[in-house]
C-alpha cells in the first residue's frame, strides 16, 4: 500500500514509513486473529472444550481490536495526504474486472467478486482513505460478532454459532487479500486502464 499511497496521496517519507510499519503490524494482528479463531474452531468440535475455545475467540477479538487501532492510525496518516485529480481519474478509469480476473488467474488472490466490487466502489468514490475505513468497519464487525459469541459461550448453541465467526473471519481474510493485491498495482499505470 505504501507505493500506492506515496503516488496517490503524496505523503512525506516519514509518513510513508510510519504508515507502512503500522499497516504491517495490523496485518500481523489479522493473521494472528485468524490463527486464534481456527484454534477455537478446532476445539469447538468437542462439546466439552467450549470454555477453552472461548479463550481463543477472546484472543482473536482482542487482536482484531488492536488491528483496528493500528488501522485508525494508518487512516489518520492517509488523511494528511491529498488525492490528486489525476489519480482520481485513474481510479475512475481502471479496468477493475480485468485486474480482478488477472489476479485470480495468476493465483495472486482468492475469488471474491462481491468483495472486489465493494473495494472498487469505495476506491472510486473515496480513494485510499475510504478503503482503509471500509477495512476497519469489516474488522470491527468481525470483532463484534466474536464479542457476541463470547456472551453466549457455553450455551447449547455456542458450538453451532461459532461457524458464523468462521465465515466472517474468512470473508475478512479474503477482503484483506484482495486489498493487498490491489495495492501492489503501480499507481497511474496505464496498463490497467480501460
Amino acid at each position: 500500500m505504501s507505493q500506492v499511497c506515496n503516488k496517490a496521496l503524496q505523503l512525506s517519507q516519514q509518513a510513508l514509513s510510519d504508515k507502512k510499519r503500522l499497516a504491517q503490524h495490523a496485518g500481523a494482528e489479522l493473521l494472528a486473529a485468524a490463527s486464534d479463531l481456527f484454534k477455537a474452531l478446532e476445539l469447538a468440535e468437542h462439546e466439552d472444550a467450549t470454555t477453552t475455545a472461548a479463550v481463543y475467540v477472546a484472543s482473536a477479538e482482542k487482536r482484531l481490536r488492536h488491528a483496528d487501532e493500528l488501522l485508525a492510525e494508518v487512516g489518520a496518516i492517509l488523511a494528511t495526504g491529498e488525492l490528486t485529480e489525476e489519480t482520481r481519474d485513474w481510479y475512475r478509469n481502471l479496468d477493475y474486472d480485468r485486474l480482478y480476473r488477472t489476479g485470480v488467474e495468476l493465483g495472486m488472490t482468492s475469488r471474491g467478486a462481491e468483495l472486489w466490487s465493494e473495494i472498487t466502489e469505495v476506491t472510486v468514490a473515496q480513494g485510499p482513505t475510504g478503503v482503509c475505513r471500509a477495512l476497519r468497519d469489516r474488522v470491527l464487525a468481525t470483532a463484534s460478532l466474536m464479542a457476541g459469541w463470547l456472551g453466549g459461550a457455553g450455551d447449547a448453541e455456542s458450538a453451532g454459532r461459532i461457524v458464523r465467526l468462521q465465515s466472517a473471519m474468512s470473508e475478512l481474510t479474503v477482503h484483506a487479500q484482495l486489498m493487498g493485491y490491489f495495492n501492489k498495482v503501480e499507481p497511474r499505470d496505464p496498463h490497467w486502464l480501460r
